[in-house]
């Protein structure tokens, strides 16, 4: 594995107001996307299952959950 690393300056030396955008990143034309749509499993719920999903998306967050998510993005990883 290379263990060559970009440094800051490195990756903010090419950047403009027009390649900071993720979209400017890549393209995907609409047969990939086709492709990609064709190629994924459809998810089924029950009428339960739905509404269970739906008020779990228009809650609040539970901020035990957050803090516990953001420690868990700050441990250093296991393969460095």
């Amino acid at each position: 594995m290379n263990k060559n690393r970009f440094t800051e300056g490195d990756l903010l030396d090419s950047l403009t107001a027009y390649t900071a955008h993720s979209d400017e990143l890549n393209e995907v034309k609409i047969g990939e996307w086709t492709e990609m749509l064709n190629q994924a499993e459809p998810i089924s719920l029950s009428d339960d299952e739905y509404e269970k999903f739906v008020t779990a998306l228009n809650s609040d967050p539970d901020l035990a959950a957050l803090e516990g998510i953001k420690k868990l993005l700050k441990r250093k990883n296991t393969w460095e």
